[in-house]
């Protein structure tokens, strides 16, 4: 499964590759500041390609990866999402210290952490909260929203299939197993229970060491 997996997203990228390519010409046309935005917002979908090609034909250096700084890498993840969260009346704040690092990909944490605080505003009544900390070993991220939740037998249920939250929850667009296998591949544990705002809280705890086992 993972196989199929790593090979289907290797040509999602590549099937991407042009599109992205006739984009980023047709945004030469605009005018400023919106041929500044767009042609932003096509370089993060252009590295994520190449990123997703890489990592699909060269699998296995998980966990190798030098320590990222968490805001740092986050800052522009933060950004898109609080402008959406603003729309959306929601407020989104987080509570990551300056010098917290982590084991991973940059691409990869903005990945794990964009789907979860994704999910997390697509739920939310009014506040989502990302929080983190280091600790001996590893460190643990934590999203949490004031959302309906989930009951226990659909936690149960969401984490034995690995699978989609909207087989679970209808309208959901977070594919679980996606997070499930970031995780994973760095040696670290993912959990969901009840927030103490009301809703949702998805806990990722990442080892600090390369390849340790959760």
């Amino acid at each position: 499964l993972m196989e199929r997996a790593r090979h289907a997203a290797g040509n999602l990228a590549h099937a991407l590759k042009t599109p992205v390519s006739v984009l980023y010409t047709q945004a030469d046309g605009l005018e400023e500041p919106q041929r500044q935005r767009m042609q932003a917002e096509l370089r993060r979908l252009d590295e994520a390609v190449r990123h997703h090609l890489a990592r699909a034909s060269a699998a296995g250096d998980a966990g190798l990866h030098r320590p990222s700084r968490c805001l740092a890498v986050l800052a522009p993840v933060l950004a898109g999402l609080s402008r959406l969260a603003e729309r959306r009346g929601i407020r989104l704040s987080h509570s990551l210290p300056e010098a917290m690092t982590v084991r991973m990909d940059p691409q990869d944490l903005q990945e794990l952490v964009g789907n979860l605080l994704e999910n997390a505003l697509r739920w939310a009544d009014s506040r989502v909260i990302l929080a983190g900390r280091s600790e001996a070993g590893g460190s643990w991220l934590e999203v949490e929203d004031d959302g309906p939740g989930m009951s226990e037998t659909q936690r149960r249920q969401a984490m034995a299939r690995g699978a989609r939250l909207d087989e679970v929850r209808s309208g959901s667009g977070l594919g679980l197993a996606i997070v499930a296998d970031l995780v994973a591949l760095h040696g670290g544990s993912l959990s969901l229970g009840r927030s103490r705002l009301g809703g949702l809280a998805v806990r990722v705890w990442l080892p600090t060491r390369p390849l340790t086992e959760a």
